[in-house]
């Protein structure tokens, strides 16, 4: 019976073994599960904060060409021209007007027809109102 009780041992203690490996291989893979999924985040992040450094640079080369032309008197005069209406002393400003007066007219209609939509909006609510 002695070697029959050892056996029994042996066998419980080969499954406590195993059990406790099992556990100790779900905690490890939890810990690597874990640590991939922050290494995924971070390469992320690196990847948009690369693309964002790409963009910026692109900017800075555009600055740094607008910069550059600063310099031209060419561009600088054509600037004044078209952001500022500047004109050399012996020419007659021109100014069309059709447009603005075009514009107003336009706006203009559109606002007597959103008080036309307005007014029926109204009178649609009071008949639901009277109905």
């Amino acid at each position: 019976m002695a070697t029959h009780e050892r056996d029994n041992e042996k066998r419980g203690s080969a499954r406590d073994f195993r059990l406790v490996l099992i556990i100790l291989v779900i905690i490890f893979l939890g810990i690597l599960g874990r640590q991939e999924y922050k290494i995924y985040q971070i390469q992320k992040e690196a990847e948009a904060t690369q693309k964002r450094v790409e963009e910026l640079q692109k900017v800075q080369a555009d600055l740094e060409a607008e910069r550059k032309r600063l310099y031209d008197p060419k561009y600088i005069e054509k600037l004044a021209r078209e952001d500022h209406n500047y004109v050399k002393k012996d020419e007659v400003p021109i100014f069309i007007v059709k447009d603005k007066e075009k514009q107003e007219t336009e706006s203009g209609k559109s606002d007597v027809k959103n008080e036309k939509e307005k007014q029926n909006a109204g009178e649609n609510a009071e008949k639901k109102k009277d109905n």
